[in-house]
């Protein structure tokens, strides 16, 4: 297998691959232009949707690439795979599908995380009507890290020392769970879930509330990427409340072990060091999703994690805050013609998705046999003609270890 053909090496050339795809597969294209941002050379950003199969089909295979921004290459690849695979061409009965193509597009084009307002689009639905969350460990956090700009040595030395007292104080998970769940108060700072709803938030909103209209179940595949766990693994992240019958129906896709929570939490803690399991979350896009489509529609799914093997770092911590100050410096000054922007550029690529043509070829094929587990439980449940069941609605989790 050559997977390489469907990676690109920059969000314009995926963007070009995905609606080449979707359009050689007999897709419904929609464009979705950013009104204020544009790629590094000047190029328009958009996200994209193609729609396959009978509008008024009972159930709707939704997946996502770009939420995250970066992580939309082996999102973005997996979908043109599968669009290039020509699946969309014979859906099972009563099943249709929708492919959103990057979520997030300036992130993908700028090689980072977060959007343009420094906003992790997956901790922006939550209801800013309400009193925002609160995280105070990510306050004194903040509070400690010091706050000159760039990514030397020293500097990642500073990091870690202000940071050594506090893991000493709260332990490895708590730390891990503050640095990730999202926080609402320092806009600058990591994980920072925004003040309103982002452009691109707004956009997926009215998406679904457009295409999902007729739906009555919808099965979400979301995919992301690195967990450091081995090349061609996934984790599962299944945000539907355990308890729940859509919780089980994702269970008899992918099998209850892939998202049962303790096989989560060794999986997370094996792959990502210093967490004793995944953190908590505010804000999910699923969450959202949920809270849109109900009572109309419900909706069961998972976030794929592509994996790959462990990183070659001594100490891969030191090496993780490198990235993430590599990755501010990026996102402050856009020098991405200079030799340092270049190097740093490439170097975030590879973290999110590998260069390796094995790793390519192993990732691909793992997700496409996600995703045709996720369309033969689509098959089921259309087949099934089961009533709408919403489920559970919440904007917050708390989390592998605080769950236990």
């Amino acid at each position: 297998m050559d997977a390489s053909r469907f990676f690109s090496s920059d969000y314009a050339e995926a963007r070009r691959k995905f609606l080449a795809a979707a359009e050689a597969a007999g897709g419904e294209l929609d464009h979705f232009r950013h009104p204020t941002e544009r790629a590094p050379d000047g190029g328009p950003l958009y996200t994209d949707t193609a729609w396959f199969g009978p509008k008024d089909a009972p159930v709707v295979l939704l997946a996502f690439s770009g939420t995250h921004g970066a992580e939309g290459f082996a999102g973005s690849a997996a979908q043109i795979q599968w669009m290039a695979d020509g699946v969309p061409r014979s859906l099972p009965k009563g099943v249709a599908s929708l492919q959103v193509h990057a979520v997030n597009p300036f992130g993908f084009a700028h090689m980072i995380r977060v959007n343009e307002s420094n906003v992790d689009l997956n901790r922006n639905w939550i209801d800013y009507a309400q009193k925002l969350p609160d995280n105070p460990i990510f306050d004194e956090v903040e509070a400690a890290l010091p706050q000159r700009e760039g990514y030397d040595d020293a500097l990642i030395d500073e990091h870690m020392v202000a940071t050594k007292p506090l893991y000493a104080k709260y332990g490895d998970w708590a730390m891990a769970d503050a640095l990730s769940r999202g926080q609402y108060r320092h806009p600058e700072g990591t994980q920072f879930g925004g003040v309103k709803r982002e452009w691109s938030t707004l956009t997926v909103d009215y998406i679904m509330r457009t295409k999902l209209a007729q739906a009555k179940h919808v099965a979400y595949m979301d995919w992301h990427t690195l967990i450091r766990i081995g090349d061609g693994k996934f984790v599962y992240l299944c945000f539907n409340q355990v308890g729940d019958p859509l919780h089980r129906r994702v269970a008899s896709w992918y099998g209850a072990e892939a998202i049962d929570r303790e096989t989560v939490n060794k999986q997370w803690s094996d792959g990502i060091s210093r967490s004793e399991g995944r953190p908590g979350r505010h804000g999910l896009i699923f969450w959202g999703l949920q809270h849109i489509l109900a009572p109309r529609t419900d909706i069961a799914g998972t976030v794929l994690e592509f994996c790959a093997d462990k990183e070659p770092h001594n100490d891969p911590i030191r090496h993780r805050v490198g990235l993430q100050l590599k990755s501010r410096w990026l996102f402050r000054n856009r020098r991405y013609d200079t030799r340092e922007g270049k190097a740093i550029v490439e170097e975030l690529r590879d973290n999110t998705s590998p260069l390796r043509r094995d790793w390519q070829d192993k990732a691909l094929a793992s997700a496409r046999i996600a995703y045709d587990k996720a369309l033969a439980g689509a098959a089921s449940w259309a087949a099934e003609n089961a009533p709408v069941m919403p489920g559970n609605l919440v904007l917050s989790d708390p989390g592998g270890r605080a769950a236990r």
